[in-house]
């Protein structure tokens, strides 16, 4: 049987984050991830590195865009008619949920999670690692009067936070980005946020923990056990102990807990991307808001993403006709030529929680289980910053994060699930 202090189930950038930043610590570590392709969202997101987004999805007047949304064909916010029924309880926690207080709470430690990871990638490029990155700020386009005046009023919501932005007339934006034709009537620049190639991200730290000592075992995770020395971690390659065990397993995370006495409010809400290795790119990434596109113009290629559809953990197949839908809306505004047709296209499944924060601390009644997930939309640009914080749980030092916030009691009284 193999040991390590600390065990991650999960390879993707969360658990991969975890596992370098304990390791560094001096940490022993084994990462478990499956054989094969797993369909999660780490290297073919939009890589938008957001300080910006210290707002909770669940907000005020969420519930509110999400049934507009609902109404609209490949609205930004979807259900999956098949995941209708299974997903009502975790509907009525995101109404509940989006409530000004849920804000106030959230605010300081989606802000410290963001800041952190940004503070993490400069380091990592201060090191020499690959990473595609730029700074420079993402641009929000607007493709009517009305979208600009949202765009300006949240800009002015935003600044309450001490989010950084600067607006564009048409004319400014066509100057920065001559790419984008004539649609477009101005833009809303997020001033502090970044873009990141997110597979050379998690190359990265995947590269930085192996140089620590991180072990990496291929295979299915059958179930974890809280035993007297710590808990154990069965799969299909073996079984794994450690004195500590971190489930970063992303929508599969509620699964394996839930044999544990906890259940978790986390739900796929599927995202689809391609990316256009020989179209012309613009100068910066970008958020086309009527279009419900995020853009980032990598080495790569264009990588266009969209759809934030909640959903059901079996639904992973390309769809060839939302990818030439991707294509076609990004063209509404972007200069791309005529014949361009979908490329790479990819789907993955974002875990997300009912009151928009991420998942992170100890399990109710098993100290020796972690978990770091629930991160929605934000996994990569709040990766670095969630090791960090689990890296500080697992050697006992201070952490910026209230367990309250973010922790997993939040969803159970008592130690029991809500």
């Amino acid at each position: 049987m193999r040991r390590a202090d600390v065990v991650v189930v999960g390879g993707g950038v969360i658990g991969r984050s975890v596992a370098s930043s304990a390791a560094r610590r001096g940490l022993s570590v084994i990462v478990v991830e499956p054989a094969g392709s797993t369909f999660g969202t780490s290297s073919a997101n939009a890589g938008h590195l957001v300080p910006s987004h210290v707002v909770p999805f669940a907000a005020p007047g969420m519930v509110r865009a999400g049934l507009r949304s609902l109404a609209v064909r490949d609205g930004a916010f979807a259900i999956a008619p098949r995941a209708v029924v299974g997903l009502v309880p975790w509907l009525w926690k995101f109404a509940r949920s989006s409530t000004a207080a849920n804000v106030e709470r959230g605010v300081p430690a989606l802000r410290w999670l963001l800041a952190t990871t940004i503070d993490e990638v400069a380091r990592l490029r201060e090191a020499g690692f690959a990473l595609d990155h730029a700074t420079g700020g993402i641009m929000q386009v607007a493709s009517s009067a009305a979208s600009l005046r949202e765009l300006e009023h949240e800009a002015e919501t935003w600044g309450q936070w001490g989010v950084r932005t600067e607006a564009f007339d048409a004319a400014a934006l066509h100057s920065r980005e001559p790419m984008v034709n004539e649609r477009a009537v101005g833009g809303v620049l997020l001033a502090g946020d970044e873009r990141i190639d997110p597979a050379l991200l998690l190359a990265a730290i995947t590269d930085e923990g192996a140089r620590h000592g991180v072990t990496t075992v291929a295979g299915a995770v059958e179930r974890i056990a809280v035993v007297p020395s710590g808990a154990r971690v069965h799969t299909s390659a073996g079984v794994i102990e450690g004195n500590q065990v971190v489930v970063a397993a992303g929508v599969w995370t509620p699964a394996l807990c839930r044999a544990l006495g906890v259940r978790l409010p986390i739900v796929p809400a599927r995202g689809n991307s391609v990316t256009l290795p020989s179209a012309p790119k613009p100068n910066g990434p970008m958020l086309l808001v009527e279009q419900r596109l995020a853009l980032s113009p990598l080495a790569q290629g264009l990588r266009l993403t969209s759809g934030f559809r909640l959903s059901h953990p079996g639904d992973r197949a390309v769809n060839p006709a939302r990818s030439r839908e991707i294509v076609r809306r990004a063209g509404q505004v972007l200069s791309l030529p005529a014949d361009t047709i979908p490329a790479n296209e990819w789907t993955g499944l974002r875990p997300a929680t009912p009151d928009g924060l991420p998942i992170i601390g100890t399990l109710p009644g098993a100290p020796a289980i972690l978990v770091a997930a629930g991160h929605g939309m934000l996994g990569s640009s709040c990766s670095l910053g969630t090791g960090e914080a689990i890296a500080a749980l697992l050697t006992g030092t201070a952490s910026a994060l209230d367990p309250a916030v973010v922790g997993p009691s939040r969803f159970t009284s008592k130690g029991h699930p809500r």
